[in-house]
């Protein structure tokens, strides 16, 4: 068989789902799912690591449009990435034996244990030690996807309430752009150390009154 042309592309190795948008009116406070398909446990401490950030792009007073660039010297925001703990019962990394659900274990919410083939995920209490299987405790424990994290927007992003102010401000009629991104690095061992990143995009911030007027 002929091999290809070198620009006759048929194959993409390396894809994603496209940029990502979020909307935030200045001065919410969101977290959101992202789920890494690329990897199976995220959970497990001393593994991965992760960071996001947002950094101000370019933003013109009165345009709507997406700068197509940063702005020179402008704001830089790391954001938070919660990862739900794999609760540790024993010190193997292996995914099928490390946390294991333990009937004696205390848990507390967001904590997640491996059960019959499956993760859960305890959605409410404090210290729960209880000895129904997490699979017959549906009050308790949801099924749960190992490989999220939550990405979390403060309320001061682009204003000066946790951060510094964007140079520019969201007006009635236009909001104001930054640029984000997800970094996911394995952790090094010796060999070759791997780092993805999944997810990019724009962040938008609109324009919101009680942004301005002081806080009760």
């Amino acid at each position: 068989m002929a091999r290809s042309s070198l620009t006759t592309i048929v194959n993409d190795l390396q894809d994603d789902a496209g940029s990502v948008l979020w909307s935030f009116v200045r001065g919410e406070q969101m977290e959101y799912p992202i789920i890494l398909n690329f990897l199976s446990v995220v959970g497990i401490p001393n593994t991965y690591t992760f960071e996001a950030v947002v950094i101000e792009a370019n933003n013109v007073s009165g345009s709507d449009s997406v700068p197509t660039i940063p702005r020179t010297g402008g704001v830089h925001t790391t954001l938070g990435v919660r990862v739900p703990l794999v609760r540790q019962n024993t010190v193997d990394p292996d995914p099928e034996i490390f946390g294991t659900w333990n009937a004696t274990m205390a848990y507390d919410r967001e904590d997640v244990v491996y059960y019959g083939g499956i993760y859960y995920k305890l959605k409410k209490d404090i210290g729960r030690i209880n000895a129904t299987t997490p699979n017959l405790d549906t009050l308790y424990w949801i099924p749960y996807v190992p490989n999220k994290v939550y990405i979390q927007f403060l309320a001061g992003l682009g204003s000066t309430i946790a951060n510094p102010s964007w140079a520019v401000s969201p007006t009635v009629s236009s909001p104001v752009f930054g640029f984000f991104e997800l970094r996911v690095t394995e952790p090094n061992d010796g060999v070759f150390q791997r780092t993805w990143k999944p997810v990019r995009g724009v962040v938008e911030l609109l324009f919101s009154p009680t942004d301005i007027v002081a806080d009760l």
